[in-house]
């Protein structure tokens, strides 16, 4: 995620993320846009391992 932008931390299974207490909607908005783009691509990585 962070090629696409986000820092993120992984933790095992769960990914940390702390946004700024003053975020806006559309910051939040913007994170879990690349959230979901980085859970698609690695999806989509795995499926072409099988």
């Amino acid at each position: 995620m962070r090629k696409l932008g986000l820092l993120t931390r992984p933790l095992g299974d769960t990914i940390e993320f702390s946004p700024s207490l003053i975020a806006t909607k559309e910051e939040i908005k913007q994170m879990i846009a690349i959230i979901k783009e980085g859970i698609q691509t690695v999806m989509e990585e795995m499926n072409h391992e099988v």
